[in-house]
């Protein structure tokens, strides 16, 4: 079975001797390309909390029950149903991925207290499904995806779910009633189904960085916390 390598284009055409090459170990004939996130690759203020600090908390709605981009609304209550498997399950553990890759960057966790006790919680309420996830930092893409986070490249969520059962609406719109959660992964605005799905950076140990942070978020969310923070600083 062939590896895939996700950050290399599946279409390279190069020029290999596929017999020789299966079983072989080859040393290197060029440069080696490192594409490992070094220190030298990120703003100084910004290298405890992408190598060093144990947990890196984003908290936000991860989904409301509206119409996405492709006509699909999800019941919250079929969230809430789901939620004991994507938090809790052994074998079929929900994650937290980037980019829809499906690769886990990090977990979900039920509820997060900072050290000045202000406390996060996953919970769906009302039409709302907030989530807080704790990203790590053992692989390159865990450290990228914390790089993304405090740069504000990623901002949104996006729910993977399979709809157990649904119905159409009149005008088309495809209602979720019962579904399995399997991922919520990590984006731009371009890749987030749901508009009103946005999080935050919200503790990752480090103080004032973390201040910083929140405030360059809340200034590109397009959220009413947005636009209040926005208009407090014009």
């Amino acid at each position: 079975m062939p590896i895939k390598v996700l950050n290399q284009p599946a279409d390279i055409d190069v020029d290999v001797d596929h017999k020789a090459a299966v079983g072989e170990t080859v040393s290197p004939s060029g440069p080696v390309h490192d594409r490992r996130l070094s220190r030298a690759d990120v703003p100084e203020e910004w290298e405890a909390p992408i190598f060093e600090a144990e947990n890196f908390i984003i908290e936000g709605p991860a989904s409301v029950e509206i119409v996405d981009r492709t006509g699909q609304q999800i019941q919250m209550d079929a969230v809430a149903a789901a939620l004991d498997r994507y938090l809790e399950s052994t074998r079929e553990p929900g994650i937290i991925s980037t980019r829809h890759d499906d690769v886990p960057v990090g977990v979900p966790v039920w509820e997060w207290t900072s050290d000045d006790g202000t406390r996060y919680e996953t919970d769906v309420s009302g039409d709302e499904f907030t989530l807080v996830a704790n990203l790590g930092n053992e692989t390159t893409k865990s450290k990228l995806a914390r790089l993304r986070c405090l740069n504000g490249d990623y901002g949104g969520y996006s729910v993977t779910v399979y709809s157990n059962q649904e119905h159409r609406r009149p005008d088309g719109t495809r209602v979720t009633i019962d579904c399995d959660l399997h991922a919520v992964t990590l984006g731009s605005e371009e890749l987030v189904m749901n508009p009103a799905a946005d999080f935050d950076v919200v503790d990752f140990k480090h103080g004032g960085v973390l201040e910083a942070a929140i405030c360059r978020r809340l200034q590109r969310r397009r959220s009413i916390a947005g636009s209040i923070e926005q208009q407090l600083r014009d």
